[in-house]
C-alpha cells in the first residue's frame, strides 16, 4: 500500500529528540544530516531541518517548527536524483517524486492547494531536499 507523504512530528525525548522509530518492525536509523531544507511541490523551501534516513523511510524534522515534519515510506519514492541545473530549480538539491495513494505520480493543479492554511499532503507527488553545504 502506498501512503505518499505523512505529517511527522513524532520525537524521542520530546522536541529535540530525533523520530521515532519503529523497531518492532526492524527500522534503524542509517544517517543524520542537519542543515537540509525541504521544498514540497512548487512551494518555497521551509527553514533547515535534520533529515533523518532508515532503513524504511525518509524523515524530515524542522529545527524551528518543533511540529512541522515529513515522513515518505520507501515505496512510495518513484523517482529520485540529484539536481544541480538552476533551470529546474534555484538550488542544488536531492529530486524525488512520490506516489500518492491514488496512485498519481503526476503533480496536479491542485496539488500545492492549501486546506485550512496546511499543505494538502495527499496532493504532494514532488519533494526536494536542499542541504545547506551544496557538496552534502
Amino acid at each position: 500500500m502506498v501512503l505518499g507523504l505523512q505529517h511527522f512530528d513524532d520525537r524521542v525525548g520530546g522536541e529535540n529528540g530525533g523520530p521515532r522509530l519503529d523497531s518492532n518492525a526492524g527500522e534503524e536509523l542509517m544517517l543524520v544530516e542537519r542543515g537540509v531544507a525541504i521544498a514540497l511541490g512548487s512551494r518555497p523551501p521551509d527553514s533547515p531541518g535534520t533529515l533523518y534516513i532508515t532503513t524504511r523511510r525518509v524523515i524530515w524534522l524542522s529545527d524551528t517548527d518543533k511540529g512541522n515534519g515529513y515522513a515518505v515510506d520507501f515505496l512510495s519514492v518513484c523517482l529520485h536524483a540529484v539536481s544541480r541545473d538552476p533551470e529546474a530549480y534555484t538550488l542544488p538539491c536531492i529530486y524525488t517524486q512520490i506516489e500518492t495513494e491514488d496512485g498519481e505520480n503526476e503533480e496536479s493543479e491542485s496539488s500545492d492547494s492549501e486546506s485550512h492554511g496546511d499543505l494538502e499532503l495527499s496532493n504532494v507527488t514532488e519533494m526536494r531536499l536542499i542541504p545547506s553545504d551544496p557538496g552534502q
